[in-house]
């Protein structure tokens, strides 16, 4: 019987077809053949683990493997040598949240066989929504999060009413459906719900952990600069496409969050983030004068105007 496996490699993603009565060896050739790579190891499942394929591994039947579905992450063994240590390397330029993924910001996690990094989103108000749309594996997300937090207010009126809100759900959830408007804690705990993930925000500032949904499986990582959220991947190797990253981990494993700190931590030192308690903002929106500090009085020009386009204004 054919069987359908889906195969994400440094080159992309594809589909392979196979009869599941084939050996293993069979598979190897034809990945290698698909990612054009000669060494590479296999990982399966969620959360993935390593797929045996030795020599003599090679002779089980592909049916005795439970592959069916399933999608096989590939990497690279025979990749260029590790950076040197840190101490060796030159301080890390400071850089502000405007670039696009994938950004080269990680620490080594030798114990894991890769990388804690950085996906650093677009600065563009979509941020949230992009950084968890792509954690889930979605395309181009903030369109489809927005009307699916907008829609799940409206269905919770009890839930999410004007007091909640600060303005009636109708008017926040137009609002909300427009893509240069900001997502925030309330979206974050809608998107934890409607997911069934635990959101673990780090604040670059603080190094407060804000934690948005109770008794799940699985999490996602997401780190938040002031005005701007980026997401937390693995890797096993920093130049490997996006589409092979780790995004997701059982919420037991409080290691990740460790790691997560730690380059949060570097980012502190780094200044990458806006503290929003006194920077002074700016109304771009053409004819519009406003001048406030903070975010709060950004968010009450915004719902008071509907102009969503801030920016900081420098006091030299």
């Amino acid at each position: 019987m054919l069987i359908r496996i889906s195969l994400r490699s440094p080159s992309g993603q594809s589909r392979l077809e196979i009869d599941d009565e084939a050996p293993l060896r069979d598979l190897v050739s034809l990945i290698r053949e698909k990612s054009g790579l000669d060494k590479f190891s296999l990982k399966t499942g969620y959360p993935p683990k390593s797929l045996d394929i030795s020599e003599p591994a090679q002779n089980v039947p592909i049916r005795e493997l439970s592959l069916k579905g399933e999608t096989i992450v590939v990497a690279p063994t025979d990749t260029q040598p590790a950076p040197p240590p840190a101490e060796s390397q030159p301080a890390p330029k400071p850089f502000a949240p405007k670039a696009v993924e994938p950004d080269e910001t990680a620490i080594s996690w030798p114990e894991r066989g890769g990388y804690l990094v950085l996906r650093v989103m677009p600065d563009d108000n979509s941020c949230m929504f992009t950084a968890f749309g792509g954690a889930i594996g979605l395309e181009n997300p903030s369109r489809k999060l927005r009307d699916q937090v907008a829609d799940y207010i409206l269905s919770h009126p009890d839930q999410y009413n004007a007091a909640i809100l600060g303005e009636p759900p109708l008017r926040y959830t137009n609002r909300m459906r427009q893509m240069d408007t900001w997502g925030g804690a309330i979206e974050l705990s809608i998107l934890s719900d409607i997911y069934n993930l635990e959101i673990s925000s780090i604040d670059v500032k603080t190094l407060r952990i804000d934690r948005f949904g109770e008794n799940k499986t699985n999490r996602v990582i997401i780190v938040y600069s002031g005005i701007h959220y980026d997401r937390i991947a693995f890797t096993m190797d920093p130049s490997h496409p996006v589409e092979v990253d780790e995004t997701r981990w059982p919420v037991e494993d409080a290691e990740v969050l460790e790691r997560a700190c730690e380059l949060a931590r570097r980012l502190q030192q780094m200044h990458y983030y806006t503290d929003t308690t006194d920077f002074v903002l700016k109304c771009e929106k053409p004819g519009c004068n406003w001048i406030g500090q903070g975010a709060k009085e950004a968010s009450k020009h915004e719902k008071e105007t509907g102009h969503t386009q801030f920016g900081e204004l420098q006091i030299t």
